[in-house]
């Protein structure tokens, strides 16, 4: 997502059994551990603000989730083959279309490029165009991830200077910078702001002044396996929850801020 390890391992959860619904079967969902929106909760079930989100859909569905925990570059792969239903959290991308329908799940995405924050002076960057007028620089990015269709395009070519260094892991990503083996990574707000407070606090890290919204993040939902009007409900119901109110309340109650809107 080495400096650091992790076991990556596979389980799977059921919600309680509830009439099947417009899914006729249970649905494989696909996730990580990805913190505030999808992590093992104290109970040793998934939790967190997308997890919520997609139960209480699919409750309004009468569907039954089947949670299986695997790297997000293995999700992406089964469900490209439709081993997997569904997989959570995910940016929409020309790519991932051909194989997947999405759903919203109203979880925006921030990008931030962070530093650590003894050398941040050096990094006097506003603006993507400004890391290209630096001297050399080793960027972290994380497996898997997307950042947006700009960054994903600046990416793809990144200027001469620019060295982009792949980890699997976003704790990998962040203990390299830490230790100096590179000098910036990009990241989201909500997902390196937990990471961090799991790294050691010294050298810290801290964002700098550019920030992208990278898009919403979707559920996306296998086209060999999953039928294009159970992948249309799910959005439905996900849009009338934006529109009661639901989604701004679990928001909330999930990161103490009201839903950002944009």
């Amino acid at each position: 997502m080495l400096g650091i390890g992790r076991v990556i391992w596979l389980a799977v959860w059921t919600l309680p059994a509830v009439a099947e619904g417009i899914c006729g079967r249970p649905l494989s969902i696909g996730w990580d551990e990805w913190p505030p929106f999808h992590y093992q909760g104290r109970s040793g079930e998934p939790d967190g603000y997308a997890v919520q989100l997609l139960n209480l859909a699919a409750g309004r569905l009468g569907c039954r989730l089947s949670y299986r925990l695997m790297p997000w570059p293995r999700t992406l792969q089964q469900l490209r083959l439709g081993q997997v239903d569904a997989a959570m959290q995910a940016l929409r991308t020309p790519e991932r279309e051909a194989y997947a329908c999405f759903a919203p799940g109203y979880s925006p995405t921030i990008v931030r490029l962070w530093a650590r924050s003894d050398k941040a002076a050096r990094w006097p960057v506003r603006q993507l165009d400004d890391l290209g007028r630096q001297g050399e620089v080793l960027l972290g990015v994380t497996r898997g991830d997307s950042y947006g269709a700009q960054l994903d395009r600046w990416l793809q070519t990144p200027p001469p200077n620019v060295h982009v260094e792949v980890s699997e892991t976003l704790a990998v990503s962040m203990r390299k910078l830490q230790l100096g083996r590179t000098n910036l990574l990009l990241a989201t707000m909500a997902t390196a702001t937990r990471e961090l407070a799991r790294l050691p606090q010294k050298p810290e890290i801290a964002p700098l002044e550019p920030s992208w919204r990278a898009g919403e993040g979707y559920y996306v939902f296998s086209r060999k396996s999953v039928p294009e009007p159970v992948c249309q409900a799910f959005a439905r119901a996900l849009a009338e929850m934006r529109q009661d109110g639901t989604v701004a309340r679990l928001y909330r109650s999930q990161f103490g801020v009201p839903y950002p809107e944009p």
